[in-house]
């Protein structure tokens, strides 16, 4: 009897109030075209296309046993809950190649049913500060490629193909390390940088990636010293003389000189959705012009980029009509889409990626001409 007391103690402990360190998530799906925006852990936005937003007052609970979490409220004026279960494992939203971290199950207040996948929101805490122009440190800007990992044989790190990256801009870390995305925040105090633990998804590779993986995740957090000199960044803990992660500058991404065929774009519901069968996206970047195809149109804009910034301006189309289901209503949701660009980068895999101001991505596309 004692025994199964502590058990059931031990599981009711573990059904917690979730912790402020949780990542605010935005959950979203297709068919139909959901999300549900959790930004704050007493609130929950919910969003449908056949109705206005409604915000929902609640809380959640974590099972970490389960790697589970539930969030449940109910609208201003009462009635039935919505209910939130948040699954820590690898989502494929089904509508494109993105793995995201979280799958999530929505029971609605009218009794539907819904399936997604959650991403970790963007520009929902404080963001660090980001440094002047002319004081922006060394370490920021570039990709750069690992060359070295203290404790991780050096055959192992040169079978990550297409290797271990890291970018630092302005507050945001972006990583690949190995087998997954990383995404996070850092700051720098002198020639130290303060990196939080990483979100990111949770894809599982073979050996040796997640061998690698592992180190590389926990090397690359704390305050670490950084030095940066000949195109060569090394970071060092604060308690050691030898630096644990070497890496070298990567030669910088190519947005023009490709057609990229667009993979799943922004429907402007929280959502990345897939082109239509039998549609193609396209955009080709040169001498600060964009054109493609809109999937019936085709469309011509200006464009200005510096570094990783991108800004598109108001697509002209030509106008045609096409009859099929949807291809009118795609069209206007890619190019609206498009002008909301920010920011650009392409990944490990050579896919182009564009995101807006509040971290939401626009589109993924890929080179069309290889």
């Amino acid at each position: 009897m004692m025994r199964w007391s502590a058990a059931i103690g031990l599981i009711l402990m573990s059904v917690l109030p979730v912790a402020a360190a949780d990542p605010s998530l935005v959950c979203f799906g297709n068919e139909p075209s959901w999300s549900v925006a959790l930004v704050a852990p007493d609130t929950a936005r919910l969003s449908l296309p056949d109705a206005a937003p409604v915000d929902y007052r609640g809380a959640a609970s974590r099972i970490d046993a389960l790697h589970e979490r539930i969030w449940r409220g109910q609208a201003a004026g009462g009635g039935p809950d919505l209910v939130v279960l948040l699954r820590e494992a690898e989502c494929t939203d089904g509508m494109s190649d993105v793995k995201h971290p979280v799958i999530a199950r929505v029971s609605l207040p009218d009794g539907r049913f819904l399936a997604g996948c959650c991403r970790v929101a963007s520009g929902t805490a404080p963001e660090p500060a980001a440094a002047a122009p002319d004081t922006a440190p060394p370490l920021q800007g570039p990709v750069w490629r690992l060359t070295s990992l203290r404790g991780v044989d050096a055959t192992a790190l040169a079978a990550i193909r297409p290797g271990v990256t890291a970018r630092f801009d302005g507050g945001r870390l972006q990583a690949f390390a190995g087998c997954n995305q990383l995404v996070g925040t850092y700051t720098v105090d002198g020639d130290r940088v303060t990196i939080p633990a990483l979100a990111g998804t949770m894809m599982a590779c073979p050996p040796p990636a997640m061998t690698v993986e592992t180190a590389f995740k926990q090397a690359l957090a704390g305050t670490l010293r950084f030095a940066v000199a000949d195109d060569r960044l090394t970071l060092t803990p604060e308690s050691d003389s030898e630096p644990t992660l070497v890496f070298a500058s990567a030669p910088p991404p190519r947005l023009e000189g490709a057609t990229w065929e667009v993979n799943g774009f922004n429907n402007g519901r929280h959502a990345v959705v897939s082109p239509l069968v039998g549609t193609t996206l396209t955009l080709a970047f040169q001498n600060g012009s964009v054109s493609g195809q809109a999937g019936c149109n085709s469309f011509r804009a200006t464009y200005t980029r510096d570094d990783g910034h991108l800004t598109i301006g108001p697509p002209a189309a030509t106008r045609k009509f096409c009859d099929g289901k949807g291809v009118m209503q795609q069209e206007l949701e890619f190019l609206a889409a498009l002008e909301s660009t920010t920011t650009w980068a392409v990944d490990n895999r050579g896919m182009l990626d564009l995101h807006r101001a509040d971290g939401e991505r626009v589109l993924m596309a890929h080179r069309a001409d290889k």
